[in-house]
């Protein structure tokens, strides 16, 4: 009978699982056995080279799953990921310690996972939603495959638990999973990070920002072949930065190539005597200010900035020095906003998780030659990570960073220490570099990483044997291309989108209004098990669902801030698609859309001041609808 119920459950809730236990590999069950427990439960062995090793204990593995569960600590609101289901003492335990907390299984084991559900009634994880994913191995390519899944649309942190017997038993299987772990999580964590925490910067400094676009000049646009064939260094702010400040004020006094600040680099510069020609920026988060707070507090209005059209809004708006502009790739506001009154298209620049590979494609197309890169040090160098000066994070290796080290060769052919973090950054940086062919880039960053594609030589060969023409920059280059034909935009055209939205964000507020009414009506529903009003309730739902998806406000700017949140929304509703019971699928309804839709209320009330303070702005006059 149990056998019968988990395979129901298995081809409703998890069929992948259920067609690779219906065609096991019969082998491997010959390696686990099952035993009984002097306290009438069942405990698993599993048959190795020094004989064969229990999962559970002997005696009383329910008290055993207890005390290891206490042993975990600050789980808090974290995703628990359990390694190892053996025979589910030590996952009972936990949901009776932590009723409300979400869970996954992985079970690196198919003969454990057979036996598992020969005995055990996993029915009692799945129907209350504890038991988000299940995921057992049947060969190591599944590994990869089940955590990107597990952590693809997941918005909690993953608490990652290992059943201690199976670091034992399974332990080279068990080093490979914690390794895989390790990469696929920083990979989605970096992923979170960019689609969740910056959707909603993205479309609010696209908004903010788009004043100062119409009023500066596009780089790309207004050129006009003014900076080709001139030399051009972009500053990193890594450790061997430390090492070039005579070097660059040399270059700086002697106008022998421009100097273009990155990252926090521009502190460092300015803390040395030495004035960048411009500093390159489009983070998009609050951390910009930092990095340019010395600039910002200090009213510095020496150093132009030229910024991306997703940079934090805040740098932008309070910048002292004179500025100029590029429009980023997919950036969604420009391309909802504004049109050039000639209809020539836009030119973009692609998005990097580095700002000097950024400034890289940058300076290729404004032909600059050669590009040189200093203080690019893309791994550690004698236990520091940025040069002195960075006030805003810690400058040393500490030891959590000295954990997830990796090995890189450096620009001497030696062994340096990179993270995760720089070796990405130096592999984007070296795709764009092969991408645009060039073999006039040289790294001058001393004990940097190896960057394929680029030349090494010191700062001061390359003073002696090519930056040898004096006066090649031009102070008054932002002047000059401020009067070059740069794009023109269409006012008009901006002035009757910003109405149209703002007559969508009406219609909005009325359909965001009956949802929250609707919710209430299917709560109280719920509560009264009224199934028959619930049923009418969903369907009023997947209607007002369509209009929610025909506003234009919504779909245009309010959606996409909450891409990750909507995300899964749409994962709910195709779970909830083949439930028959009204109660449950209501409930999923109301606490999971309701989350989302008080997020697009706060959303759209927000996006509507900032529309009516740009029309001002921008066009000189307040908004009339």
């Amino acid at each position: 009978m149990v056998l019968i119920d988990n395979v129901n459950s298995l081809k409703k809730h998890y069929p992948e699982i259920w067609a690779k236990c219906r065609n096991p590999k019969l082998e491997i069950k010959d390696q686990v056995k099952l035993e009984p427990t002097q306290m009438q439960g069942w405990t698993v062995s599993i048959l190795m080279e020094s004989g064969w090793n229990y999962v559970h204990s002997k005696y009383n593995p329910e008290k055993e799953a207890e005390r290891f569960i206490d042993s975990l600590e600050e789980i808090q609101d974290r995703h628990v990921l359990f390694y190892g289901a053996g025979f589910g003492y030590h996952i009972d335990a936990f949901i009776k310690k932590f009723p409300n907390t979400p869970f996954s299984i992985y079970e690196p084991n198919m003969a454990i996972f057979q036996h598992l559900i020969e005995r055990k009634k996993i029915d009692e994880w799945i129907p209350v939603k504890r038991l988000k994913n299940l995921m057992v191995e049947e060969n190591p390519d599944d590994c990869r495959k089940y955590l990107i899944e597990l952590t693809n649309l997941l918005e909690d942190e993953i608490y990652l638990v290992i059943l201690p017997s199976y670091k034992r038993i399974f332990s080279e299987q068990t080093q490979t999973f914690i390794k895989m772990f390790r990469d696929v999580v920083y990979a989605a964590h970096e992923r979170i990070i960019t689609g969740k925490v910056f959707a909603k910067r993205m479309a609010i400094n696209g908004l903010f920002n788009l004043p100062a676009i119409v009023k500066t000049p596009n780089i790309l646009a207004a050129h006009n072949g003014y900076f080709k064939g001139k030399p051009a260094i972009i500053v990193g702010a890594g450790p061997s930065l430390n090492d070039e400040f005579e070097n660059l004020r040399y270059i700086k006094e002697n106008g022998l190539a421009y100097i273009f600040a990155v990252g926090s680099s521009i502190n460092q510069l300015l803390n040395a005597g030495i004035v960048p020609d411009a500093a390159f920026a489009y983070d998009g988060s609050a951390m910009n200010t930092k990095v340019f707070r010395k600039v910002l507090e200090n009213e510095i209005d020496s150093v132009p900035l030229i910024f991306g059209s997703t940079m934090g809004f805040e740098t932008v708006q309070n910048y002292p020095g004179k500025m100029s502009n590029f429009l980023v790739r997919d950036d969604y506001i420009i391309d909802l906003f504004l049109k050039d009154e000639d209809n020539r298209p836009f030119h973009y620049i692609d998005r990097f998780g580095s700002i000097a590979t950024l400034t890289l494609q940058i300076l290729d197309q404004l032909g600059f030659s050669p590009i040189i890169f200093t203080g690019q040090n893309l791994a550690y160098r004698g236990g520091q990570v940025y040069a002195q000066g960075v006030e805003y994070t810690g400058t040393d290796l500490g030891d959590k960073k000295k954990e997830y080290a990796v090995e890189v060769k450096d620009v001497h052919g030696n062994v340096t220490l990179s993270g995760r973090g720089h070796v990405e950054m130096r592999e984007e940086m070296e795709a764009l570099i092969q991408k645009i062919a060039r073999t006039d880039i040289i790294n001058t960053t001393k004990g940097g990483a190896h960057i394929e594609g680029t030349v090494f030589l010191p700062m001061e060969q390359l003073i002696a044997e090519q930056l040898t023409i004096p006066h090649v920059v031009k102070t008054d280059w932002l002047e000059v291309i401020s009067q070059q034909d740069g794009y023109r935009y269409d006012l008009e055209y901006l002035k009757k989108v910003i109405r149209e939205l703002l007559s969508s964000c009406d219609e909005l507020g009325k359909i965001i209004r009956r949802f929250a009414e609707l919710l209430e009506d299917m709560d109280r529903f719920i509560e009264s098990q009224n199934n028959k009003q619930l049923e009418v309730c969903l369907t009023k739902f997947d209607k007002l669902f369509d209009r929610l998806q025909a506003n234009k406000l919504n779909m245009r700017i309010v959606q996409p801030m909450n891409h990750m949140e909507f995300q899964l929304v749409l994962k709910m509703f195709d779970d909830i698609r083949p439930e028959p019971d009204p109660k449950t699928k209501s409930r999923r309804v109301v606490d999971q859309f309701g989350n989302y839709l008080s997020s697009c209320k706060s959303d759209s009330v927000l996006v509507k001041k900032i529309l009516e303070d740009i029309h001002e702005k921008i066009l000189g006059e307040p908004i009339v609808v």
